[in-house]
């Protein structure tokens, strides 16, 4: 029984909204890029008119990185709103999507709960499930992905979650069938009603 997908549907007019959100969001990020972009060039080329060597290094490493973090951040957006990306969470599995950030690697999984020993989240925030022996989850990558491969190989599975308010559906609900270990907070009771009563009376 499927539980919760992502994107969610929309019906004509949040999709029409939805949309031409997208779209004003896709030309902002273009400007940027395009403005980080020119400001690199700019200071590439007032590297190469200075005249001491090291400041010349100095302006050409900053120009270089002024424009990798400009194509970097465009990449991480494309990626965020692609369409391609997709997760539904069922009763028994997982059926899940993304896109690696630098190859463009596309990679669907089919991950069932029964194959999970357990689950965590890495410093990226992503969740790393842990394979039992035997299991044999169906990832299907639109090149061959070596990172995926290995990941395999050392019987593990790392899910990149395009929405985060997916993964935290799974943790919530679900995080027994994926033995992810939930914390439990103390809820400190008052059990003193006459300490909550009104101190001026009314």
């Amino acid at each position: 029984m499927l539980l919760y997908t992502y994107p969610p549907k929309l019906d004509k007019r949040a999709q029409a909204l939805k949309a031409q959100r997208d779209i004003e969001e896709h030309k902002k990020m273009q400007r940027n890029m395009y403005k980080n972009i020119i400001l690199a060039v700019i200071i590439i080329a007032v590297g190469a008119l200075a005249p001491p060597v090291i400041l010349k290094v100095i302006l050409w490493l900053i120009g270089a990185g002024n424009l990798i973090t400009a194509l970097l951040l465009y990449s991480v957006y494309a990626i965020s709103r692609s369409t391609e990306c997709y997760t539904r969470i069922y009763d028994d599995h997982i059926e899940h999507c993304q896109i690696s950030l630098i190859r463009k690697i596309k990679t669907e999984i089919v991950l069932a709960y029964g194959d999970i020993e357990k689950s965590y989240q890495d410093s990226r925030g992503r969740l790393v499930c842990v394979l039992k022996k035997g299991a044999e989850p169906q990832v299907t990558s639109s090149k061959p992905y070596k990172y995926m491969e290995s990941e395999l190989a050392a019987g593990r599975l790392t899910l990149d979650f395009q929405d985060s308010r997916t993964k935290l559906y799974l943790l919530e609900n679900l995080h027994e069938q994926i033995h992810y270990p939930k914390k439990e907070y103390n809820i400190i009771e008052d059990d003193d009603e006459d300490e909550n009563e009104n101190i001026f009376g009314l």
